[in-house]
């Protein structure tokens, strides 16, 4: 796995990085091709905030995490990617199977019993033309509670978590 680390207000030491490669490297497995990961460590008053962002194909895996200690702030975003990845492997070959790339990224494993949603988090992002169960799938993937898309009929809908677990859409015009 190849990782950009970019530090605000911390001193990214050979420990840090050394750590960070031992414990994402193991997200290699899932897949056939070497994942790349962006982390960026900041220092929130007295806690340090570890967000890992991993591009994959048509995706993004992401995962954010606060602690006093850094390396327990790392070791939960890592479980917190593989649970993504395992959750959500299956689907993602399943619906994006027309997207060049998807079908053979992941390993065979088998499939995950129950799905774990996820925190919230606002992103800018492009809108991309795609079906629900790819919104809903990006959404989860993504670390957010809702998913601005657009239709194959171009038009922008809205995918969200409601509170009873369930998926909502809001369509637009």
């Amino acid at each position: 796995m190849q990782i950009d680390v970019r530090s605000k207000g911390i001193k990214v030491t050979e420990d840090t990085r050394d750590y960070l490669e031992k414990r994402l490297s193991k997200l290699d497995r899932f897949t056939t091709r070497p994942l790349q990961a962006k982390v960026v460590l900041k220092l929130d008053a007295k806690k340090v905030r570890v967000e890992v962002t991993i591009p994959i194909a048509h995706l993004i895996l992401r995962a954010e995490e606060s602690d006093t200690e850094m390396f327990d702030a790392i070791d939960r975003c890592a479980e917190k990617l593989e649970k993504q990845i395992k959750n959500n492997k299956h689907k993602l070959v399943r619906s994006l199977q027309s997207k060049q790339g998807i079908n053979d990224l992941f390993v065979d494993t088998p499939e995950p019993e129950k799905m774990v949603n996820s925190a919230v988090k606002i992103k800018e992002f492009k809108l991309e033309v795609m079906s629900f169960d790819e919104a809903a799938t990006a959404m989860e993937l993504g670390d957010h509670s809702f998913f601005v898309y657009k239709d194959e009929n171009e038009e922008v809908n809205i995918v969200y978590v409601r509170n009873d677990g369930e998926y909502g859409l809001i369509k637009t015009h």
